[in-house]
């Protein structure tokens, strides 16, 4: 049974890191490092259960599953910066791994433990995994601005998805250490079980990690939420028996103007020149836009001009952020980098140098 368990250990930890590989190849990032990481320890684990025990034991099968969910579970949300999560995630390989060949070398039964690697391996991997989200959690706390910007909500369903996934995580650790307690085959029947559900975990973990999705809460419903926070609101989330179809329409009309024409590349561009080119009432606009965007004029256009910088910058990080200011309709860098804090929670500066450490 054991033998089974960790071929099919084998065949998913490689299904998922080639189909990673396939589709992010050209597109190298730390983000892509750490899933990596996960699904090569995940099969540098097993294979190692296979080469070097006579009798393999699905109780350490279990702990070698446990330490691939874990590096998932240490990826970065997207208010994160990937570098600390991908040291502890090198961490965690690295003492799963000097754990296994300790085991090799020093004989068993040294202590009155029933399986001394089963206890230290997942006292280690608890310690690391703890001290990560501590180290996290006082960051985050320690900045308040983070509550307060557009992205907080999206941030918040990050958390508590995390928070979620973390509990089953430990769950499982507690039944793979009761499986240890068990004799006979209702401690193998338990540590099958944890294995199952460790796997389960692991997919699900992969597949939030690649696609961005949480996985606790509906695809429409994720839309939704990014839809509010980027402002192209919300003419398909508005209660129905509240919706002005008048005014969800001359805000589409907005949207695929500022999208088509990008006049907010014009640093004179008025509110009159929109309503004018609109064929619209200036004072009916602007309460479509505040009360549709969530912005009042000024911010809405500083919104467009922000993510036409930051596609300037993904196609050329030489820019320097003058030219990029002069070229997304400022007047002055100083007015873009105070747009640029308050629609992206960081200066240009700060954002190039995240973005060129994740390449």
């Amino acid at each position: 049974m054991s033998i089974i368990v960790a071929v099919f250990l084998i065949v998913e930890c490689l299904a998922f890191l080639l189909n990673d590989l396939s589709q992010n190849h050209s597109h190298y990032s730390r983000h892509l490092a750490i899933r990596l990481m996960a699904g090569l320890t995940g099969v540098a684990l097993v294979t190692l259960e296979l080469m070097t025990s006579s009798h393999v034991d699905t109780r350490y099968l279990s702990l070698d599953i446990a330490a691939a969910v874990e590096i998932l579970l240490l990826y970065p949300c997207s208010y994160e910066k990937p570098t600390i999560s991908f040291t502890s995630a090198l961490i965690l390989e690295a003492a799963v791994l000097i754990s296994l060949v300790y085991s090799l070398i020093v004989p068993s039964g040294n202590l009155s433990f029933r399986s001394e690697r089963l206890f230290f391996s997942h006292i280690v991997v608890l310690v690391i995994f703890a001290s990560y989200f501590m180290s996290v959690a006082a960051k985050r706390i320690s900045g308040i601005r983070m509550f307060f910007r557009n992205a907080a909500v999206w941030h918040s369903i990050e958390d508590y998805s995390r928070f979620i996934y973390s509990l089953a995580f430990l769950g499982l650790g507690i039944l793979s250490l009761c499986a240890v307690h068990l004799p006979g085959d209702a401690g193998e029947i338990m540590a099958v079980l944890g294995v199952v559900l460790y796997m389960a975990l692991f997919a699900i973990l992969y597949l939030r990690d690649m696609t961005g999705r949480t996985y606790v809460m509906p695809r429409s419903t994720e839309r939704k939420v990014k839809d509010i926070i980027k402002g192209n609101l919300r003419t398909s989330f508005i209660d129905k028996a509240e919706e002005d179809k008048k005014m969800n329409n001359l805000y589409s009309r907005v949207m695929l103007y500022m999208n088509e024409k990008q006049p907010f590349l014009d640093p004179d561009f008025r509110m009159e020149n929109m309503a004018e080119d609109l064929y619209s009432n200036k004072l009916y606009l602007s309460r479509t836009i505040n009360l549709l965007s969530g912005r009042n004029f000024r911010q809405f256009l500083n919104y467009h001009r922000i993510q036409y910088a930051i596609s300037l910058f993904k196609k050329d990080p030489r820019l320097k952020v003058g030219e990029v200011a002069s070229m997304s309709g400022f007047n002055s860098a100083v007015s873009f980098n105070m747009a640029f804090k308050v629609n992206m929670g960081k200066t240009p500066s700060e954002w190039l140098n995240e973005h060129s450490l994740d390449r």
